[in-house]
């Protein structure tokens, strides 16, 4: 999980992201909000109900342990996640009807396509921002924009891979920010990297909070 919010802050920073990821307040609300949906959705049994419940609570566990396990690397940390949540599902599925089975990836599919819709959006967002707070003109924008995409499905392939060459990620960030470099204008790359140092600042004040919580 470690190296996974260190991932994706590094996404976020290097995609000139101004606005921040959700609050984990909101995150576990929307994990309670997910079981009771799914309850109603599926017509769930009060057994299965209750079952389905003490899975889930037995992955929080074991991610909370992997979480605080200093011994592993944050690649092999990754991996684990990734792992955990796939055998948490299995372990859900075996639990359903064939009925419920089928309509629960439905309800998935549909999940799935929403967030695609809900991001789509926030990159809209932030690109606008970037543009308005940077005066970027139409070009550089355009530009700016072909870059990140570029750099996202690089580092997506990368991430993928389960690569633990971190010299393949740091490369991927230089050229990247090269990019940048030559989109904008050194006053624009100035404030750029401004903004970039201030969205680090921000991320391990709200990081230290979390952690506390």
């Amino acid at each position: 999980m470690i190296m996974k919010k260190s991932l994706m802050l590094a996404i976020v920073m290097m995609t000139s992201t101004i606005i921040f990821a959700q609050h984990a307040k909101n995150s576990h609300k929307g994990h309670t909000d997910r079981f009771e949906k799914m309850k109603t959705d599926l017509a769930l049994t009060d057994a299965q109900y209750a079952s389905i419940k003490s899975i889930d609570q037995k992955y929080v566990n074991k991610r909370e342990a992997l979480k605080g396990d200093t011994s592993q690397t944050r690649e092999a940390k990754g991996t684990a996640f990734r792992t955990m949540r796939t055998d948490e599902e299995n372990e859900i599925a075996a639990l359903l009807t064939p009925e419920q089975k089928t309509k629960w990836d439905q309800l998935k599919t549909a999940r799935g396509e929403k967030q695609k819709e809900h991001f789509q959006k926030i990159s809209e967002q932030r690109e606008a921002k970037l543009k308005s707070t940077l005066n970027l003109s139409d070009d550089q924008s355009q530009k700016m924009k072909t870059v990140n995409q570029q750099f996202m499905e690089k580092f997506s392939a990368l991430r993928k891979s389960d690569t633990k060459d971190k010299a393949a990620f740091e490369k991927l960030k230089t050229d990247h920010e090269a990019a940048i470099k030559g989109i904008l204008t050194p006053e624009q790359f100035q404030k750029w990297t401004a903004m970039r140092a201030d969205l680090r600042k921000r991320h391990g004040h709200e990081h230290g909070h979390t952690q506390k919580g």
